[in-house]
């Protein structure tokens, strides 16, 4: 499904700094930071798809990032097929 690659600019040296820093916070602030990931992605993805179908309605964008968060046939199941929501 998706490809995932690894991309670190950063030096082994500041790696391990992030690394100690985020290891050093509570769960409570990491789960926080990871929710931030998480909804700042979405609206990413969201961005880019309604730049890719330029004029689509708000359902239909809604339906294709529930394909690209979830996957194809998890998507389908929960909101049905694709050709509805458009």
């Amino acid at each position: 499904m998706w490809e995932t690659r690894k991309v670190n600019d950063s030096s082994p040296q500041v790696e391990a700094v992030r690394l100690a820093l985020i290891q050093r916070m509570s769960p409570s602030r990491r789960f926080a930071m990871a929710t931030g990931w998480s909804n700042s992605m979405r609206e990413l993805v969201r961005a880019n798809l309604k730049r890719q179908f330029d004029g689509a309605s708000e359902n239909f964008v809604r339906r294709r990032l529930a394909e690209r968060w979830l996957g194809t046939e998890l998507a389908a199941k929960v909101y049905g097929p694709l050709d509805t929501h458009g």
